[in-house]
Parts: C-alpha cells; structure tokens; sequence
C-alpha cells in the first residue's frame, strides 16, 4: 500500500515535468527507458519485479528528467545522443564501443543520481534513504564497469556487488 501510494506520487511527480509514463510488458534489457526529448517514461513490468524496485526505476528515470530540465534546459544533448548512438551501433555489431562514448555515457549516469535525494524529499518517499543510496551506488557501478570494460557485469559479478552494498549500507 505504501509502495502503491509512493508510485502514483512519482507518476504524478513525472507528469508535472510534462513526462507521460507508461507501463510495457514488452520485453527489454533495460528496466526503463527515458525519452531524451522529456516527452516519456517507459517502465517495462517483468516478472519478480517488486514495488520498491519501481520506485527506484522511477526515481533513476525523473532524475535524468531533473538533470535534463535543470542542467540542459529541456534540449537533447548532442553529445549524449550520439554517444548513444555510437553504442547502440557498436551493440548491434557486437562491438564494443569507443571508450569516449561510454565515458559520456558514464558522465550522464552520474549526473542524474545527483536529483535522487532531492527527488526522494520532495516526493516524500518512506523507502529507506540507505536504500536509495544502496541502488544509486550500484546503477553508477554498472556505469564504471562498462565505462571500463566495454561490457555490463555478468549475474555473478551483480550479485556479488549487491551482496557487497548491503553490508556496507546495512
């Protein structure tokens, strides 16, 4: 009930910044995905999915809303878009990309986390602050290691690293 209630805040939160979101059963790599032109949010519903994990896919999608609104005035970046370009490319090749594109990609990531407390304040969330810390912490480390890899971390590597956050947040 609470999860419910911190979700429609969200959605209500992403729609005064003029985002329409909107739930897919698509399949998809991604959890969501966050339309450079400010116009949508798509959450794509998975299976074993909780409600705290929709509350944080919400929270990483509007922060980069946020960064988009504050930092770049509502205008694409042409460097962020072509970046990804360039690894959407490189993926369907089944190359890596060029480390300067996914450094830009990296660049943005962490951008965005800087709008989560704020985001988590004015919404009013109950989800636990070392919890969003937990997941902010990890989204910009999958970030770091395609940022040096070229390649996201395997199920093993991820687990391990959330095994590691929990500890370390508590």
């Amino acid at each position: 009930m609470i999860r419910d209630a911190e979700i429609e805040r969200l959605i209500n939160y992403a729609k005064g910044l003029g985002l329409k979101v909107t739930f897919s059963s698509k399949k998809s790599d991604c959890s969501a995905i966050w339309y450079l032109d400010c116009s949508e949010i798509i959450v794509y519903r998975k299976e074993n999915v909780s409600k705290i994990d929709v509350v944080l896919t919400l929270v990483h999608e509007i922060s980069h809303a946020l960064h988009n609104i504050h930092e770049k005035n509502r205008k694409v970046d042409p460097k962020f878009w072509n970046a990804l370009d360039h690894i959407d490319a490189a993926e369907a090749d089944g190359v890596d990309a060029q480390r300067r594109q996914r450094k830009i990609l990296l660049n943005n990531e962490i951008a965005g986390t800087q709008y989560w407390h704020v985001l988590h304040k004015e919404v009013n969330l109950k989800l636990p602050i070392k919890r969003l810390e937990m997941q902010m912490e990890y989204d910009v480390w999958l970030y770091e290691v395609f940022y040096e890899t070229g390649k996201y971390p395997n199920r093993k590597e991820a687990k391990k690293k959330r095994k590691e956050l929990r500890a370390k947040h508590g």
